[in-house]
């Protein structure tokens, strides 16, 4: 009788392990932000005649999360399939000069403009204090009640009735798409008290590549921006929606 390998059986246990391990990575991260409860922005702060500033926070967390290991699990381990290591430079290469921040922030003021509500859009990304820089950033400036970012200049400039900051607490890249974390606040300018605040986490899907193709690898990449947009401007409304917007 011929024996049988069991070679197939530890193939798909490792899997199972690996497929656990990165669940859990990811849900540390996204598990870090305590305050997910979603407060409602007062009606007396979002009439017609309202102006609202938005104000883009720097990401503390963004992490190109394309190892050989999550290919293999997202692609069936596709016999062959290349080693990513020059992939996964490749997308930090054409992310260098990224801000997905002010992105997100671009977005948030065409979707409130068409809304008819009154937007100032404030363009230089606010920087974290290095002492809350990291993969926790979010909770440190999101989860306070009141904020602890200055924005003087955006209030000594214009009249406004609210200010919302808003950023992602993460952005993991995927071969097949982004899982982020989008943050967003609303301030009152008088008091720097937050009155509305919402989080949300959004699986922003990619097309489909196949990674043994070389050309199809270069796609991945320049097509990377594209993309991100167009899922990021489907998530907003409801986003908006589910403030109070």
């Amino acid at each position: 009788m011929a024996k049988r390998s069991n070679a197939p059986v530890k193939k798909s246990i490792l899997i199972i392990l690996k497929i656990g391990l990165l669940f859990l990575s990811t849900m540390a991260v996204l598990g870090g932000c305590a305050n997910i409860n979603t407060v409602k922005i007062p009606q007396e702060y979002n009439s017609a005649e309202s102006k609202i500033a938005i104000v883009p926070i720097e990401t503390g967390y963004k992490h190109a999360h394309l190892n050989k290991m999550n290919i293999e699990i997202l692609l069936n381990e596709i016999s062959g399939a290349p080693n990513l290591n020059e992939l996964k430079l490749s997308v930090l290469g054409h992310l260098i000069n990224w801000h997905p921040e002010t992105l997100l922030c671009e977005k948030i003021a065409e979707e409130l403009t068409r809304r008819g509500r009154t937007v100032i859009q404030e363009n230089e990304i606010v920087p974290l204090p290095e002492n809350i820089r990291g993969s926790l950033a979010g909770v440190k400036w999101y989860n306070p009640d009141i904020s602890i970012f200055d924005h003087s200049g955006i209030k000594n400039s214009h009249h406004l009735t609210a200010i919302m900051e808003a950023s992602f607490e993460s952005v993991i890249i995927f071969a097949n798409g982004n899982l982020t974390v989008i943050l967003v606040r609303v301030i009152d300018p008088h008091t720097n008290k937050v009155i509305a605040r919402i989080r949300s986490v959004q699986n922003l899907r990619r097309g489909k590549y196949d990674f043994r193709d070389p050309i199809q690898r270069q796609q991945y990449v320049l097509n990377f921006r594209a993309e991100f947009e167009n899922e990021l401007a489907k998530a907003l409304p409801k986003i908006l929606d589910g403030i109070g917007f």
